[in-house]
């Protein structure tokens, strides 16, 4: 399977919360789409990911998923925005 995530900024929040999705699924590899470049203990904790700097990340993640889905793959997508530990929110 291939994660496919987008987000305005990469985080190691983020990071955590792929690697423990990474844990619990197959996951063979993992493209991640933002509009800026992750600050340099993100980019060491995500060395094996493949990270698109664009300034459409969600059209870009959309257009990539069906272009590996055309090719057999199976793919999912999510916005890191409501991923991992981001979903767990105050509502208050």
């Amino acid at each position: 399977m291939i994660f496919i995530g987008y987000t305005q900024r990469l985080g190691r929040v983020d990071v955590d919360g792929i690697e423990k999705y990474r844990k619990d699924n197959d996951v063979e590899k993992i493209v991640i789409f933002c509009r800026e470049k992750p600050v340099e203990k993100v980019k060491e904790l995500a060395k094996d990911y493949e990270i698109v700097i664009t300034d459409s990340p969600i059209r870009d993640a959309r257009n990539k998923a069906k272009e590996l889905k055309k090719d057999g793959k199976v793919v999912e997508i999510f916005d890191l925005q409501d991923f991992g530990e981001r979903v767990i929110r105050d509502v208050c």
